[in-house]
């Protein structure tokens, strides 16, 4: 087992240094030879296996986030997820905290916590990809925590009026010292430090009432003006549209922007009236909807070529669903929506709140008294002078590096996953730990910000095993995405050809319309391979009673994968194809998803959660 001081991903965070000025990625993980075979399992812990029903497998397999990951979210995400959960439509919940999650992390600058040797923020870029009518506005009620509050400010006028005197847009509240862009050097253009002393306020722009809403549909210039504002500002849009037309036209083509983001990579400018500006810790968030027709054209907006190949595509945390063609009622009022309960309570957080043991009122109640703790946090944390470092625990980065050292060795040995997944893989490592630090942040938000004296704080454990469980679920849906993507926007990658991917599991009819193309022979040998998975070994053993060279067996076997008989689980082994049933799993025949879900099925149980 890997000690904390050997781990590969995280370094000592007990004297917090400041980060150099370029992200730096974490190193590969160890090769599958150099990797111990027991170590694929979480043995010596109590897994989430006990935690966890096979009706939380089930709820992974059709798409959704499961029950598990709800228990462990703080309370101001879990009230009003349950609130829209109790609503009847699970998907919604998700939707809202697949939107939640970067909206939060842009009320936490002055965050930082330390990954692959650099200091890094928890901003998170996430996407929802569903087709027309089908739900995907409930993100909008993730953008709710960062909406202006109604009260009026200490100045006697409300954040609505009040406007920035550079860009003339409307504010509001929380303060944004750190990481501002510094002009570097003198008119010749001379680069002077790297980085402007945190604390110093930007001349003619008041403290605590930043924007923290940025357009998408701006130019590169004004997107990058923006960010020299406000570093932590988030990009929130409901349509893809409104990005890739930025992204696809001369005047706004940000795409580095958004690449580097992510990553707080340096962005550099250079203006006649500055000389050259920096923006040293850029960190924006993005929280985007759109169809999946809308995708392709929003990945390549830029003229880069779509599919999982494409940088952006890794960098974003998805959640994809197809419609579920069913009605809901539409006309509620405020008490019903406070007291009647439609869904399966079972499928989101427990119904205790934090101060009261009960949650009472309704979702537009709930998010208002969240958002003005949002405000709070984010007004509280702006206005530090010094970074706040979130540590990471030994044992919170065992269990990352087991997870994750876990899913790339399966991967390595699966040959059908496409190897462009594996940024997704690497990103989502880190994507893990900045979800983690984001919930810490609520956490802090819930409870009180700790003095600005102080340093550091320590990662919980609670939200260390909700980020690697997100982080692994939107892993899962991008594979889907990443599947679809290829197969309708761009060129099929060799593991991903043939009619199994494109139908997925298929109907019985075309099973047996596929069947009928076969010898006697061949579908009375297919019909005696075993239903559980199988090694190519067990299968030519039954060759010889087939009057089948072991040769013939293994072109046979081939031949029925590409035709969507059988699929490859990994490598070395062999499955046939089910039928489609209204109830197949969505994560059928995908590559890599089964050793996903597989992985989250062991991840520890760090902390009991919420009671039952």
């Amino acid at each position: 087992m890997t000690t904390s001081s050997e781990n590969p991903f995280f370094s000592d965070t007990s004297q917090p240094q400041g980060p150099p000025d370029t992200f730096i990625p974490p190193p590969a993980l160890e090769s599958a030879a150099d990797y111990d075979e027991d170590s694929s399992s979480f043995g010596g812990t109590d897994s989430s296996g006990d935690a966890s029903s096979s009706g939380e497998l089930e709820s992974l397999r059709q798409g959704y986030l499961s029950p598990r990951i709800l228990d462990l979210l703080p309370e101001l995400l879990a009230e009003p997820a349950f609130r829209i959960g109790q609503r009847g439509d699970l998907r919604k919940r998700d939707v809202f905290l697949t939107g939640a999650l970067p909206v939060w992390a842009g009320a936490l600058p002055n965050v930082r916590f330390r990954y692959g040797g650099t200091g890094v923020s928890p901003n998170l870029y996430s996407a929802v990809v569903a087709p027309p009518a089908s739900g995907k506005s409930a993100l909008r009620h993730a953008r709710k925590y960062g909406r202006p509050s109604s009260s009026t400010s200490s100045g006697g006028t409300s954040p609505e009026s009040r406007t920035s005197p550079k860009s003339g847009a409307s504010l509001e509240s929380g303060a944004y010292p750190e990481g501002r862009a510094s002009p570097q050097g003198s008119s010749t253009g001379q680069e002077g430090p790297e980085e402007e002393p945190p604390g110093r306020e930007r001349p003619g722009v008041r403290a605590g009432r930043r924007q923290l809403f940025l357009a998408a549909d701006s130019s590169a210039a004004a997107l990058k003006r923006r960010l020299e504002e406000i570093p932590h500002g988030v990009i929130f849009e409901t349509e893809f549209q409104a990005l890739s037309r930025a992204l696809g036209s001369s005047w706004g083509s940000f795409t580095d922007v958004l690449l580097k983001g992510l990553q707080n990579e340096a962005i550099r400018m250079s203006r006649s009236s500055k000389g050259a500006v920096t923006i040293p810790h850029p960190a924006p968030s993005i929280a985007l909807a759109g169809t999946p027709a809308a995708l392709g054209g929003f990945m390549s907006g830029s003229g880069s070529t779509p599919g999982t190949g494409n940088g952006l595509f890794s960098r974003f945390l998805f959640y994809r669903f197809d419609r579920e063609f069913e009605w809901s009622p539409q006309f509620r009022s405020p008490q019903s929506e406070s007291t009647q309960s439609e869904g399966p309570q079972s499928e989101g957080p427990q119904s205790e709140d934090l101060q009261s043991g009960e949650r009472r009122g309704s979702l537009e109640e709930s998010l208002r008294g969240a958002g003005q703790k949002f405000r709070e946090a984010r007004r509280q944390l702006g206005a530090r002078e010094t970074p706040l470092w979130v540590s990471v625990p030994g044992a919170l980065q065992e269990a990352h590096t087991r997870a994750f050292r876990s899913l790339t060795k399966k991967w390595g040995e699966d040959g059908s996953v496409p190897r462009s997944m594996q940024a997704s893989l690497t990103r989502a490592g880190l994507q893990a730990v900045k979800i983690a630090v984001v919930l810490r942040g609520v956490r802090l938000a819930e409870s009180g910000i700790p003095p600005a004296s102080t340093q550091s704080i320590e990662l919980g454990a609670e939200d260390m095993e909700a980020g690697i469980r997100l982080s692994l679920t939107y892993l899962l849906h991008a594979i889907e995405v990443g599947a679809r993507l290829q197969g309708d926007d761009g060129p099929q990658d060799t593991c991903l050809q043939g009619k199994a991917l494109q139908e997925k599991a298929g109907s019985q009819a075309k099973l047996n319309e596929r069947k009928r193309d076969l010898t006697e022979r061949q579908r009375e040998y297919l019909e005696a391979l075993p239903e559980e998975p199988f090694s190519t070994a067990e299968a030519k053993d039954l060759a010889s009673g087939f009057g089948a060279s072991k040769r013939g067996v293994q072109r046979w076997l081939k031949s029925w994968r590409k035709a969507g008989l059988l699929r490859k689980p990994k490598r070395g082994m062999w499955a046939k194809r089910r039928p489609e049933r209204e109830d197949s799993p969505r994560t059928e025949g995908l590559p890599g998803a089964e050793s996903v879900i597989s992985v989250i099925d062991g991840i520890p149980a760090l902390v009991g959660g919420r009671a039952p």
